[in-house]
């Protein structure tokens, strides 16, 4: 780990010296993806109990098999039985796809046999540890590099806390002006943050658009990335379902005066920092997701938007009673297979805080998604 940090500062300072000071979101891209140094290319990535955060596959399989119920409904609506694709991004330790290939082994196997499942993963270090990792299914998996290995897909796409894990341009307003956050140099030869005007065009419109309006001394991020990321995707994807689960709020709430701090975190054995400079590569940094851009974004680049809602209501409408007994039997009251669940669905856990947003493409006549018949906000996010 001190190896690592090490390496990361040199490689930030050799660079800023080489090319000036470097944006936030360069900065963040960095520390989270560089190929040998980078927090998610480490082999074994500090997810779970013990590590550095906790996500919803590690709570439960509970979530990959109610999933599993939502993309099986998904292939009913995409009418092609020959079509049994599921492609999921940002897969971390590979506990999602492991729970949804199980389930529809056991529960499903006539489309279990013509089942593949595509995890795309840059990082070349981790794709050889999530292949390793899939023995019982290895007959049913790839693990590719690039969109590009995916054109002219049709299927299933999921994408579990993918979009927070995205770089981010991180910006503030003092008076009337906006200026955006950059990393340098301080005499003493550390990182530090120092503040440039604003010099990217996306960006300056953006602002224009949506922020002018924010009072004085107000920071927060912007992700431009995921625009990017939808703006790919659209190359690629023909027909069928994207699955998105992550923290985050519409645009009206992320931009909510009180908010004036933004929602950029860093996470590190279960703690909250915001000491982003002092250890690079060694703390996995965050920011929500502003899913009125997400549904933006994506309606831009042709595909529908057929809901969002809380995750607990999400998770509530898909056959929730039947699938907890197919996946642990009949519960009794104080089992402690519950905590996991209820850490899924109630709003002090993620019932709450995550929201889920299932887009499509090329879907005729409009779904009814099951996911969506408890509650579905998707006028929120206007």
């Amino acid at each position: 780990m001190v190896e690592q940090f090490q390496y990361l500062k040199e490689l930030l300072i050799e660079k800023i010296k080489r090319e000036g000071p470097i944006s936030f979101k360069d900065f963040m891209e960095i520390c989270l993806y560089e190929e040998k140094f980078g927090y998610y290319s480490q082999d074994q990535i500090p997810i779970g109990k013990e590590g550095d955060f906790v996500t919803a596959p590690h709570t439960s399989k509970l979530f990959g098999y109610l999933l599993s119920v939502q993309i099986k409904e998904c292939f009913e609506l995409i009418n092609n039985e020959a079509i049994f694709k599921i492609c999921e991004f940002g897969a971390g330790t590979g506990i999602l796809a492991r729970d949804i290939l199980e389930f529809f082994k056991r529960f499903h196997p006539d489309i279990y046999k013509k089942l593949e499942y595509i995890i795309v993963e840059p990082i070349q270090n981790r794709r050889k540890v999530l292949f390793e990792n899939f023995i019982d299914h290895q007959d049913h998996l790839k693990v590719v590099e690039d969109f590009i290995h995916l054109n002219g897909f049709k299927g299933v796409l999921v994408a579990n806390e993918l979009f927070d894990a995205f770089p981010v341009h991180l910006i503030e307003k003092e008076d009337e002006d906006f200026f955006e956050i950059y990393v340098d140099i301080d005499d003493k030869g550390d990182l530090h943050e120092i503040r440039k005007q604003v010099t990217n065009d996306e960006l300056i419109q953006y602002i224009d658009t949506y922020l002018k309006d924010l009072p004085k001394n107000y920071r927060t991020e912007v992700n431009l990335y995921m625009k990017k990321w939808i703006e790919d995707l659209s190359r690629i994807f023909l027909k069928g379902f994207c699955l998105i689960i992550d923290y985050g709020y519409s645009r009206k709430e992320y931009f909510a005066d009180y908010r004036n701090r933004g929602t950029l975190l860093g996470y590190s054995r279960q703690m909250v920092t915001e000491e982003f400079f002092a250890f690079p590569g060694m703390v996995d940094m965050t920011s929500h997701v502003n899913f009125s851009d997400a549904k933006m974004w994506f309606e831009q680049y042709g595909f529908v938007c057929e809901g969002f809602c809380p995750q607990w209501a999400f998770l509530g409408g898909l056959d929730i009673d039947v699938t907890i007994e197919k996946a642990f039997g009949k519960l009794e009251p104080f089992s402690p297979v519950l905590a996991g669940v209820k850490s899924l669905i109630f709003p002090h856990g993620m019932g709450e805080s995550h929201k889920v947003m299932v887009v499509s493409k090329d879907i005729e006549p409009r779904p009814e998604l099951k996911g969506f018949k408890m509650k579905n906000d998707i006028e929120r996010l206007t």
